[in-house]
């Protein structure tokens, strides 16, 4: 039984599924795909039915994306609208002094601003966002194992800012107050082989992400984040 994700593991799939995206690429597809009114590629029948092909039929009833892209790349750009908004204040990133709702369309808007004279980092973040909703950075999860409105989980962005090696860390300290953390941890240890996810889950943040925040000092450590993302997406299932 042929699958589109399964024969092309490394593509980006949002384009697959959202035609309308196609003749973009990058950062700007994952920016759209959450500005616009899509569902979750990783919840798609497309994915469903790869896991049921791929993983044999025997899997949990959930999906996860490994490596979030959109973190990073956030936290890079939040740090440039700052910069920017010192000369003009319609870049500023925030709202009654929380992020505003809009940062996505705000990121999108001035793309090319953000990145002025950041050309290398841009690349390497177009490559990882191409990357993040490919069928190689996705793996089947319990349910709720990323998380709800409700639910702490990986995606749970005061706990984590949903990086694997966080939520792993997490999962394996009683005081975190994951929820699942006991069924979590000896799930996720029982299936890391399985699920070629080992090395992913030991890569650390570029930086204390959950004390510190992207300055420019920190570039050279960010670049080689993703550049260590992009290689484990990329080598994940080669034998």
């Amino acid at each position: 039984m042929s699958n589109y994700a399964i024969e092309n593991k490394l593509e980006n799939l949002i384009p697959i599924i959202y035609p309308s995206l196609k003749n973009k690429r990058g950062i700007e597809t994952v920016l759209l795909y959450k500005i616009l009114p899509c569902n979750e590629i990783d919840s798609s029948e497309l994915v469903k039915n790869a896991y049921e092909i791929f993983y044999d039929g025997c899997i949990p009833n959930s999906s996860d994306t490994i490596f979030n892209a959109l973190t990073p790349l956030k936290d890079f750009c939040v740090f440039r609208l700052f910069e920017l908004s010192k000369v003009n204040k319609c870049y500023y990133p925030l709202y009654d002094g929380i992020l505003r709702k809009d940062l996505y369309e705000l990121m999108y808007l001035y793309l090319d601003d953000i990145f002025y004279g950041y050309d290398e980092l841009r690349k390497l973040f177009d490559e990882y966002c191409d990357l993040m909703y490919s069928f190689s950075n996705f793996m089947p999860v319990p349910v709720y194992f990323n998380g709800s409105k409700n639910i702490k989980g990986k995606g749970t962005w005061k706990l984590n800012k949903d990086y694997p090696f966080l939520y792993l860390q997490n999962l394996k300290d009683e005081n975190s107050f994951i929820d699942n953390r006991e069924f979590n941890l000896k799930w996720l240890n029982e299936n890391m082989d399985k699920y070629k996810v080992k090395s992913m889950y030991n890569l650390k943040p570029p930086y204390e992400v959950m004390k510190e925040y992207y300055k420019d000092y920190k570039k050279e450590a960010l670049m080689e984040f993703i550049k260590k993302a992009i290689y484990l997406i990329k080598t994940r299932f080669e034998d």
